[in-house]
């Protein structure tokens, strides 16, 4: 059987992340690996574009962009990947929409090897 976590768990494994929306004990999580394509279209409620992924051109063009902070940041992710480096797993919830990771999935999407990431998923 897998191990289940609490969002506060996974919060406390990570310095970077912060989040009252699944950052408790209420919510409950397991460690699991999803093809990266089943989350693109999931709905997000904090995106721009209301889908979990949003593409590389579409944060060129988003307005918070300002000094490129958006883009720079998922080419570091991707060099740093390409580079042998990985990534944190994404934050799901039970529908598949993200909680933390939208910058990660961009960056998995530019790299076509990587068929498969690593999520947690609520349960």
């Amino acid at each position: 059987m897998a191990d289940i976590l609490t969002g506060k768990d996974i919060c406390g494994q990570y310095n970077d992340i912060e989040n009252d929306t699944f950052g408790s004990e209420d919510h409950r999580f397991t460690l699991t690996k999803i093809a990266k394509e089943a989350l693109y279209d999931a709905a997000c409620a904090f995106s721009s574009n209301g889908k979990n992924l949003v593409t590389y051109k579409e944060w060129a063009n988003h307005p918070e962009n300002y000094d490129d902070y958006h883009t720079e940041n998922i080419k570091q992710m991707v060099d740093y990947i390409k580079e042998g480096g990985s990534l944190p797993p994404m934050i799901v919830n039970k529908d598949l929409g993200l909680y933390d990771g939208q910058h990660r999935l961009t960056a998995f999407s530019l790299i076509p090897e990587i068929k498969e990431v690593d999520i947690y998923k609520e349960i």
